[in-house]
């Protein structure tokens, strides 16, 4: 089952976890796979949306991101990205090794990657900037209208995830796309500003 959030961006929601599919015209380019379950979920969403999946950026290596990954590379004909600092352990826990190794501010498939260590040493989001819609896979997570911190006992190092919510501030866009919680449209930097003050950053 996919919903659209906004005209091109459909969500994903598996158990807990979200996965996006973004229309980029002639295909469609996955934030994320999703647990084990998620694949045919995925494939329904792309057979129906009717346009091939030709990309796959995963935000980091964690299992609840990288969970169909394997799947998705027998059943289609995906490029798959990360950052170059996740190419590793993705391949370790996964056995895929992505094809691209992404890098802190280059464009790959209408994304702006923003490199954002803490919760693993590879997280990234992706700003999409012709929707100012930002992806921020694990950096924070959306509980009953509000932004959180991820659980400090799944980052890496949560001081350094503190610092990275920070940075958000810097970034233009206005809907924020968690990979656990609902999307934020239209308010998800204000709700960035509030989680910031809370944690007194």
């Amino acid at each position: 089952m996919h919903e659209e959030v906004f005209p091109g961006v459909y969500r994903i929601f598996d158990s807990f976890v979200n996965v996006y599919l973004v229309d980029r015209g002639d295909h469609l380019v996955a934030v994320d796979t999703g647990i084990e379950t998620t694949c045919g979920k995925i494939l329904d969403a792309v057979g129906e949306i009717g346009k091939p999946l030709k990309a796959i950026i995963l935000t980091h290596g964690h299992l609840d991101h990288t969970g169909s990954l394997k799947c998705l590379r027998e059943r289609t004909e995906a490029v798959i990205a990360a950052h170059r600092d996740e190419v590793e352990g993705i391949a370790e826990k996964t056995g895929i090794e992505p094809d691209v190794k992404l890098q802190d501010g280059e464009v790959f498939e209408g994304f702006k990657v923003l490199h954002k260590p803490g919760h693993t040493r590879g997280s990234i989001c992706l700003l999409d900037e012709g929707t100012k819609s930002l992806f921020v896979g694990d950096l924070v997570v959306e509980r009953n209208g509000r932004l959180e911190e991820v659980p400090q006992q799944y980052s890496l190092n949560p001081e350094m995830n503190r610092k990275r919510i920070a940075e958000l501030l810097e970034v233009d866009f206005e809907n924020l796309l968690p990979a656990h919680g609902e999307p934020l449209l239209g308010n998800g930097k204000e709700k960035v500003e509030e989680l910031v003050k809370r944690l007194g950053l």
